[in-house]
């Protein structure tokens, strides 16, 4: 274990001798003349994008000042090993030229195939397809360089354009527990950051936690009754979930403390000393609960709660006055957000909401449209007796003169025969709601269902306040480039909302004219093996820390099988002779250590392998497996290349070239090559999967040189330097990427 297989990692990049302007390929080697590598990209996509630039503007000068972006993707197996995709569209800009320029796409590419000049070796050849695809084969003599320069000076991120960003991510509730809920937040967040902060941006990693708000004026009004003396003598409320519990049953049941609790909010808003310092020492215990999850993830967090935001709400509510977005309703201020979109590209989900807001109102005298209630019954969703109304809200019937907002809810996820797609009669009501009209042969509905409410009718702020203050914050006085909030899919439509009001209010458009990108990054539940949300056996929402127990269990519970596999396996060895490698048990400490890492990374690698915005079933057993796309398999396969190694024990391994002799060598060294352009797309497009795919993809291709027995040998072969190198280049990727998720590597499993 004290054998340190990537000692190099903190070494500072090599210096290197400058490249001569034309590189030669040195006949024994087969590399190009290695004076240098500061010409040589570790970004292939990067390098041949621009290449095709280049040669598309040298091939089209009239389009110099509006060129596309250059579409760089993987070719076909045995074909290719990059394609140019831009003909198709370069073709269709040409022939809006004036004077137009018409070329079919086959013609196109052809073209910019004349216009590719001396590409220092990077490409080998070049060939158009019939449908104008740019079929690209690399020069591999370039693909060993690249590889010796990814040993010397380490993995390095995409060239981009620094900017100062803001991760808005994990964000519990104040004297509540963390759970599950939050999981994805705090690894999908944390995982962006961590990309950003490779990428060499200035990353502000903010936890907007719930610390404000009417729960306050319960807690510590019931504070107050039960531990009168706490100015003087802090009272242990360490438990705060249980003082939780018990301040909101008083909540609901004694109307004089709900009374006081509301007039605690008051005095607390309004700078109450007393009421402050209950409100620190509530905040304080659970920032320290907080902690203890957060070190055991290793997510660093800066706090930057609702409470922040509260003195700037005044002003922040003045300035959209002023520009006219604000108007009263029934008491309330409101933003209404009245752009129209094509029902077809709107979200089922948003339907059911412009429903649920516009035709079902529990509220209003008129409980339910009756042109909708005539169009649930057609479909056995409602039902008339005399002049009472019933509907079917989650397999009961409930009068709607009793209805509740829960039982609405229920009753128009009920309609789905009638809103996927929606039918003439739902359509009719929400004409005579006056949110949907036809026009020009499509629907238009509301993009935006219901009004953000920025000052409630009792004169209160409300959570929509808060983000239109923080926005405004964000945007004016930290001048971010870019924004991210990483809540629940069901926030999607809030955050729309209030991106769009920012963008109405101007707040999204820097002095220099520069935009200032805005970002939800929605995702979906984490479920128990019934596909509904994980619960604990009494039907709890499981809390996070126990979550996390229980993967680290299940990982110790594996080492300590495999470890008495492995101690048996060597004795048996032993006592037939067998000169191997001496297995060397793990103490406790090792294997709580490494069941640590490993069960931790579990859990992160499963929830990121998923599309963010897919549910997934929480299963222990199937994160901790060694086969397939799981941390463990990325893991092992770290520790495999370590133990080569350990096995190799050579020091001056790098003083030979690399040599991709076997095919399963090229595709592993392309594939390496690729680790900037996907950590560049996943920064732009915001999902973590991409990086987990990417990692499956390199230890398979890492595999199929490991298991390729008969032809692919390591120590003591001809091409053992050579072959270390590229073991090297695949745990520091391997390792990198890994890092970017959150998930620590072990040398030995």
């Amino acid at each position: 274990l004290k054998l340190q297989f990537l000692y190099f990692i903190d070494m500072s990049c090599k210096q290197f001798t400058p490249w001569k302007e034309n590189s030669k390929v040195c006949e024994g080697c087969r590399h190009l003349e290695a004076s240098c590598l500061s010409n040589i990209s570790l970004d292939m996509e990067a390098a041949l994008s621009k290449v095709f630039k280049k040669a598309i503007i040298s091939a089209f000068p009239a389009i110099e000042s509006n060129v596309p972006r250059i579409l760089i993707g993987l070719g076909r197996k045995g074909e290719a090993d990059y394609q140019c995709n831009n003909a198709m569209g370069l073709a269709k800009q040409l022939s809006d030229l004036k004077p137009p320029l018409k070329m079919p796409p086959m013609e196109v590419a052809k073209k910019i195939k004349e216009h590719i000049g001396d590409t220092n070796g990077l490409v080998a050849s070049v060939e158009p397809n019939k449908q104008g695809f740019i079929n690209i084969k690399v020069g591999i003599p370039y693909v060993q360089s690249a590889l010796e320069k990814l040993t010397q000076c380490g993995v390095q991120p995409p060239a981009v354009e620094k900017q100062r960003i803001l991760v808005d991510f994990s964000s519990p509730n104040i004297a509540k527990t963390m759970h599950v809920g939050h999981l994805r937040s705090t690894i999908i967040g944390d995982s962006i950051c961590r990309l950003f902060e490779f990428c060499g941006h200035e990353v502000h990693r903010i936890n907007h936690v719930g610390d404000w708000g009417t729960q306050f004026g319960m807690l510590i009004a019931h504070l107050k009754r039960e531990c009168p003396n706490f100015l003087t003598t802090p009272p242990d409320i360490s438990n705060l979930v249980e003082f939780y519990k018990a301040a909101k049953v008083r909540f609901d049941e004694d109307a004089d403390f709900k009374k006081q609790s509301y007039a605690e909010v008051v005095a607390l808003q309004s700078g109450d000393a007393n009421n402050l310092k209950a409100w620190e020492l509530i905040c304080d215990i659970s920032r320290k609960e907080f902690s203890i999850t957060y070190d055991k993830l290793n997510v660093t967090l800066r706090e930057v709660g609702e409470s922040f935001y509260n003195p700037i709400i005044p002003d922040v509510i003045k300035k959209l006055d002023a520009n006219g977005q604000v108007s009263l309703s029934e008491g309330a201020r409101i933003i209404t957000l009245t752009n129209w979109m094509d029902i077809k590209k709107v979200k089922p989900s948003q339907v059911e909401q412009s429903l649920t807001s516009f035709l079902v109102n529990p509220k209003g005298k008129e409980k339910v449209n009756p042109l909708l209630l005539a169009e649930a019954e057609r479909i056995g969703a409602a039902e008339k007796t005399g002049d009472a109304w019933s509907i079917k809200a989650g397999g009961k019937n409930v009068l709607v003169s009793e209805m509740t907002n829960e039982d609405a809810d229920k009753f128009v996820k009920g309609l789905q025969k009638i809103t996927k797609p929606i039918s003439e009669g739902v359509l009719a009501a929400l004409e005579s709601a006056g949110y949907a009209k036809k026009a020009e042969g499509t629907i238009a509905v509301p993009a935006f269902p219901i009004p953000l409410i920025i000052t409630k009718s009792d004169g209160g702020f409300s959570y929509d306040t808060t983000d239109m203050a923080a926005v405004w914050y964000r945007t004016q006085e930290l001048k971010v480039n870019r924004a991210i909030y990483v809540t629940d899919l069901g926030q999607e439509n809030h955050f729309r909302m209030v991106f769009r009001a920012a963008e109405d209010a101007g707040w999204t458009t820097h002095e220099d004219g520069s935009k200032i990108r805005l970002d939800h990054v929605g995702f979906g539940t984490v479920n128990g093996p019934d596909g509904k949300k994980y619960k604990t056996r009494s039907g709890d929402v499981a809390s996070l820390a126990d979550l996390l127990h229980e993967a680290c269990e299940k990982a110790y519970e594996i080492a300590k099988e495999r470890q008495a596999e492995k101690i048996e396996q060597s004795a048996q060895r032993a006592a037939a002779g067998e000169q191997r490698e001496e297995f060397i048990p793990f103490t406790e400490e090792e294997m709580r250590s490494n069941a640590e890492a490993v069960g931790l990374g579990a859990i992160k690698y499963c929830d990121l392998r998923q599309n963010r915005n897919s549910n997934y079933i929480f299963s222990s057993d199937k994160m901790c497996s060694l086969e397939g796309n799981t941390a463990m398999y990325m893991q092992y396969a770290y520790a495999r290349i370590c133990s080569i190694n350990r096995k190799a024990d050579s020091k001056d391994y790098k003083s030979s070239p690399i040599v991709l002799e076997l095919p399963c060598e090229k595709n592993l060294g392309l594939c390496l090559l690729r680790f900037p352009s996907v950590v560049e797309k996943t920064c732009d497009n915001l999902m973590p999967h991409n990086i987990t795919d990417y990692l499956f993809q390199l230890v398979s291709c890492f595999n199929d040189c490991y298991n390729n027995r008969t032809e692919w040998k390591v120590v003591g072969h001809p091409l053992q330097n050579s072959r270390l190198q590229l073991c090297e280049a695949t745990a520091v990727t391997l390792k990198k990427g890994l890092e970017l998720i959150g998930i620590l590597t072990v040398n030995k499993i």
